[in-house]
């Protein structure tokens, strides 16, 4: 295994400004925008991005493996993981993420909404990033809906504002989370 260099882009968004400003940090980007504080770390060589939000109102972290094609998601304070298949026709390019974050609006321009139903049982299957970030936390495997009853309950989900790009909404199914 080779050791990873990843390209960090460093987005602290202040909700009084809409421009993006871009500046070089050491092998990465820092950007500006308006909202909280998130950090989306690119891995090109093994074709994976993570977000994080580091934040008082509740910190979470999601890995998005295009090579694997896992979504693994793990939300603070409340010590749950959730991971499930990407579908990548309908996550944003992962070349063009920088871009799209630079380009980013208030509110995120598409939603998936995924049920969580079973416990994951072996979650080193799913990598050593996903393991390594979710292992010791209950951990989940979530399914992707279409169907409008989810995202209308407020208290049975999870929302995630991902860099003003794409929002994940994680609700509850047959599982008590």
């Amino acid at each position: 295994m080779t050791a990873r260099a990843p390209v960090n882009l460093k987005s602290h968004q202040h909700c009084d400004s809409q421009n993006v400003h871009f500046h070089d940090v050491q092998r990465g980007q820092q950007a500006i925008i308006g909202g909280d504080f998130q950090i989306l770390t690119i891995n090109k060589e093994w074709h994976v991005a993570t977000i994080e939000r580091k934040s008082t109102h509740g910190s979470w972290k999601t890995i998005w493996h295009y090579d694997t094609g896992f979504i693994a998601t793990r939300v603070l304070p409340e010590k749950v993981c959730f991971v499930s298949i990407m579908k990548i026709k309908e996550m944003p390019s992962f070349d063009a993420l920088p871009a799209l974050a630079e380009k980013s609006k208030r509110r995120p321009a598409k939603e998936i909404t995924f049920v969580i139903r079973t416990p994951v049982h072996d979650l080193m299957s799913y990598g050593p990033d996903i393991f390594a970030m979710c292992n010791g936390l209950g951990t989940y495997v979530a399914y992707e809906v279409h169907e409008s009853q989810y995202t209308h309950s407020q208290g049975s989900c999870i929302r995630l504002d991902v860099l003003h790009l794409l929002g994940l909404n994680y609700c509850r199914g047959n599982t008590t989370v």
